[in-house]
């Protein structure tokens, strides 16, 4: 009997096969003939039993057939293929055989157990060779180390490229470092001059990281079949959390983190958290940290910017020879290369195209790099992001803990530490400060000053002149930059009337900068000076010496300086500064009484605008919205205009505009309608509407979900107090389950309405299927809640089903770890189980919970995503056999859907059509016409999640035009699933495209 290979071609042939599959599976497949693949459909039967267990029924002989069909590495013969099968099996342990019998058997009927999700092709290779080489016996490795080791001896292969010189990369990038400042606190230039001063390490305290992953209801709405999945709470925990050491030493020393993403709001931390992975990097390995402001590039690529800019600034030279640009380029090839990328926001592109320009950026050599940038939260999420394949990360705010004391630490109280560092000189000073915050009517300055950024700024304003705190950001600017001008007055003194100038000045700045979105954070002295003045005298220097603005760099193309604000959230102050009238926000002139007959005209002597659906102007919002000197009779017109906003086609917009009201009443808290705001965003989160004014339906999923978001960016008192009321009056006891978790776990942690709703909840429900989530989400609210662990346990011991014993027993484990009955079921299960699959998740379930589970380190980060990956592949081709074979696959593509009469035959056609020519009509049109057509509820599903996949924003009007009828009025009760699909892609249009655009396509006859 021969024995079984672990080596590079075993490994190559299996990986081969597993890519196959997976990629026929998802409909996704490269192919080389599409009749022949059809004909041979009904040979390979695939089916997915959930997002990572896919059966396949068939014959080796149709899969020697496939692997020939696909396009890629080569046909494999049938010994290859019962190799690779019998790897998964024995080697890895993915594979679940369900024959009867082994033997005499052509047919081959197994289950594949995936890592990663099913679409997420590349994620799961990537873990198919972490898995592979982690499995590998000592001695294979050793026999391919040996074999590497040869290779690089032959004289037939070329020598490794050595320059004549080559510097010490490790002192240069550490050298690099100290002199763009990256050990002191980002606060210093404007505290340095009043003698405060920071080294990073003396106030750093570090903050917690939350793991983004898409939710069910984030990428799509459930299916009646998911039954009680669409009302399983949202739970923060979802996500895997970490603390900066554990993200640096764990997640970033893994050699699979290749694409990394920082996101949080301004000044959430994010470049203070890149400056100590750069630190990190410097200490504890033998990898380059280098680092790049984006803001820095100017219109250059960042290849450009690295070997014209960074090197010779590193290097202290004028010119750097093409050996040396060689040498650095091969520290990127053996992938020895950090690139720490600050502040995609930053960068002078419009949100919607930095992204997609940092994505074209990233080839060629610089791909070889590991990646890690940094960027706000409203630029990654808005609209189409190019970047997704980033595994991505949220800096958390600072957390409080229940008490703190000076001289003592805290870990849980992060506020208190800061602050304890920040007075370590007057600890007196900072008790009074954190005393101050403790008193119940800061609450809402306490949850504001979370903010790493803004939490320095109050700091540093008590240390100046304390006894006053302010209840607002705006005020809370607004008392600083009075500070700013005490601390500056020796060396810079300032009247009252040249302080009112100069704010008013930079309000117009900071609002004609934002206006024009591409140059919104990087200002050229041209500009500066038309609303400043000249540069050397007057309000323009006075700027530049209080440190409201400072020289970044100089304009690639004009040879001019270009400047900044001292942070984009002071240029977003200063510009909510300068509104005078809510109007400049909302010209509602025509929108009071809207009518089809009287649309919106820009071409009017006074155009409307509407400001309130730019990302960009959203901060400046709710600073305007908290300045004390506006009344509030304006507040409340405003805030009553968005609520009533009816944009006359189809709603999206309006429930824009009233997300912009819920967040808003945050900073104006005295809101007469602040009430039934908050009240409405839970109806909206958590319940239900009237359908036909017969049947009560669950709202579409891109409304639940803004209203998710926007409930937690609300006043955080009156969501409280919404909730308590809510769930004491429902009568639906999904609906209590979902908002009673919500209120426990996230809004007001230990809610004591929400604990004995939970508790009566798992006294009263009948389903053990439901009710050991309900138990479980009442012990993570409520630790070591007595009634949840008895309702566990008596699931454990009562319920029938094998599969909601492990997953009682599982949560009551997660609950107490060493909890014997927890253990002892999923050990009897493991072992004795009918299911097989349930003994297989028993197993893992007892691994995870006696701390046997791969660790962190080991998890993989995807680099790109299957799609991306295919049309890389296609760019290395050949430039002109590549065009007539793609055109060729595109002719053979459109034949066929023609010829076809099968809807899902047509569908995959079509959707594959798009991807390999985005922007093809008959992609488009026969999607369109699959979603008007089709019966099927799925199909329907399927194209629409096609389309919002592969559309193109020139596209987008054609969509609009053929959906805009799809109004839930108007629909039959069993059309309703339709609606939902349709809904959720007109909402993606009217994400992506500009009001007033989305208006006359909708209006067009």
């Amino acid at each position: 009997m021969a024995r079984a290979s672990y080596g590079p071609e075993a490994k190559k042939r299996s990986r081969r096969l597993l890519e196959v599959l997976l990629a026929y599976a998802n409909d996704a497949l490269d192919c080389s003939d599409e009749a022949s693949l059809d004909a041979l459909r009904p040979q390979i039967q695939t089916r997915w039993l959930s997002e990572n267990r896919l059966v396949v029924r068939t014959k080796v002989r149709f899969l020697q057939t496939l692997t020939s069909l696909a396009v890629g590495e080569g046909q494999l013969n049938a010994e290859q293929i019962k190799e690779a099968l019998k790897r998964f099996a024995d080697f890895l342990e993915i594979l679940e055989d369900n024959r009867p019998s082994r033997s005499g058997s052509e047919t081959w009927h197994f289950t594949l157990n995936l890592w990663c999700d099913r679409q997420d092709i590349t994620a799961n290779l990537q873990k198919f060779d972490i898995h592979w080489e982690t499995n590998r016996p000592e001695k294979s490795k050793q026999v391919a180390r040996e074999e590497r080791k040869g290779e690089s001896l032959s004289p037939l292969l070329p020598a490794p490229y050595s320059p004549a010189f080559s510097p010490d990369w490790k002192q240069l990038c550490r050298d690099a470092l100290t002199a763009q400042n990256h050990q002191r606190l980002t606060t210093n230039p404007l505290t340095s001059a009043d003698g405060v001063s920071f080294e990073l390490n003396q106030v750093y305290v570090p903050l917690g990281l939350v793991e983004r992953k898409q939710r069910l209801r984030q990428g799509g709405d459930v299916t009646p079949q998911d039954g009680s999945r669409l009302y399983e709470p949202e739970d923060s925990e979802m996500t895997q959390t970490f603390n900066p050491d554990e993200f640096i030493q764990q997640l970033l020393g893994a050699q699979d983190s290749q694409r990394i993403a920082i996101l949080g709001e301004p000044g959430a931390g994010k470049t203070t958290l890149l400056q100590k992975i750069a630190a990190w990097i410097v200490d504890n390995t033998e990898d380059l940290p280098v680092w790049v402001s984006l803001a820095d590039l100017q219109g250059k690529t960042l290849e450009q910017y690295l070997i014209q800019d960074w090197l010779p600034t590193a290097l202290r030279k004028l010119r750097v020879s093409e050996e040396v640009e060689e040498a650095f380029c091969e520290q990127f090839n053996q992938g020895r290369v950090w690139l720490l990328l600050d502040a995609v926001d930053e960068m002078a592109l419009e949100s919607s195209q930095a992204l997609t320009k940092i994505a074209s950026f990233l080839t060629g050599w610089v791909a070889d790099a590991r990646i890690i940038l940094t960027c706000r939260l409203n630029v990654w999420d808005g609209g189409k992001n190019a970047l997704q394949a980033f595994k991505v990360y949220r800096n958390l705010n600072f957390s409080y803990g229940t008490e703190f004391s000076f001289g003592s630490k805290s870990a849980s109280n992060q506020v208190g530490e800061f602050i304890q560092h920040w007075f370590q000189d007057h600890p007196a000073c900072g008790e009074s400060l954190q005393a101050e915050l403790n008193q119940p009517e800061r609450r809402r300055l306490k949850d504001a000053v979370k903010n790493p950024l803004r939490l320095a700024l109050l700091c540093r304003t008590w240390g100046l002149a304390q006894g006053r705190l302010p209840t607002t950001k705006a005020m809370l600017y607004e008392q600083f930059v009075e500070s700013i001008y005490e601390w500056k007055q020796d060396r810079f003194p300032t009247t009252s009337s040249q302080r009112q100038q100069l704010n008013r000045a930079l309000g117009e700045l900071a609002l004609l900068a934002i206006s024009q979105e591409k140059t919104k954070f990087r200002l050229r002295h041209r500009f500066v000076s038309q609303v400043l003045g000249a540069s050397d005298d007057g309000l323009f220097q006075l700027a530049l010496q209080l440190g409201w603005l400072n020289q970044v760099g100089i304009s690639e193309t004009q040879g001019e300086k270009v400047y900044a604000f001292y942070h984009p959230t002071f240029q977003e102050y200063f510009a909510a500064q300068a509104v005078t009238d809510w109007h400049f926000f909302l010209n509602h002139t025509f929108h009071l009484n809207p009518s089809p007959s009287s649309p919106p005209s820009p071409s009017s002597p006074s155009p409307p605008r509407y400001r309130i659906f730019a990302p960009q102007w959203r901060e400046v919002i709710l600073l305007w919205l908290g300045r004390d000197d506006i009344p509030q009779t304006h507040k409340e017109e405003f805030i009553q205009a968005l609520i009533e906003f009816n944009d006359n086609c189809g709603g999206y917009y309006g429930y824009q505009a009233y997300f912009v009201a819920a967040q808003g009443i945050a900073e104006f808290a005295d809101c007469q309608k602040a009430d039934e705001i908050v009240q409405q965003l839970v109806t909206w989160r958590f319940g239900y509407g009237d359908f036909q004014d017969e049947k009560p339906w669950r709202y579409p999923a891109p409304i639940v979900e803004c209203a998710r978001v926007a409930l937690l960016k609300t006043d955080r008192p009156k969501a409280i107090a919404a909730l308590e009321n809510y769930i004491s009056s429902s009568q639906n006891d999904f609906v209590i389950w979902n908002a009673a978790y919500s209120l426990g776990k996230i809004f007001d942690p230990g809610n004591k309405i929400a604990i004995a709703k939970l508790e009566a909840l798992v006294k009263t429900l009948h389903y053990d299927s439901v009710r050991w989530q309900v138990a479980y989400s009442l012990a993570r609210v409520d630790a070591g809640n007595q009634i949840a662990i008895a309702a566990l346990v008596e699931i454990i011991a009562s319920s029938k089903n094998e599969s909601t014993r492990r997953k009682a027993a599982y949560s009551l484990g997660k609950i107490d770890p060493q909890n014997f009955i927890a253990i002892s079921t999923l050990k009897e299960i493991a072992t004795s189980a009918i299911d097989s699959s349930q003994s297989r998740q028993a197993l893992e379930n007892l691994a995870t919970l006696q701390g046997d589970e791969l660790p962190k380190s080991a998890t993989v980060s995807p680099t790109s995503t299957f799609h991306q990956h295919r049309r890389n592949k296609r760019k290395q081709k050949s430039g002109a056999s590549n065009y007539f074979s793609i055109n060729s696959k595109i002719s053979e593509l459109i034949r066929g859907i023609a010829a076809s009469e099968d809807e899902d035959t047509q569908r995959r056609r079509a959707y594959k059509l798009a991807q390999l020519n985005p922007g093809n009509s008959v992609a488009l049109t026969t999607l369109l016409q699959l979603m008007a057509s089709t019966q099927s509820v799925s199909l329907h599903k399927r194209a629409a999640d096609n389309l919002k996949e592969t559309i193109l924003n020139e596209q987008l009007p054609q969509v609009i035009a053929a959906l805009k009828n799809s109004n839930c009025y108007q629909v039959l009760d069993d059309e309703w699933e339709k609606y939902r699909n349709s809904f959720k892609l007109l909402w993606h249009c009217a994400e992506n495209m500009d009001y007033l655009e989305f208006y006359r396509v909708w209006h067009k006859p």
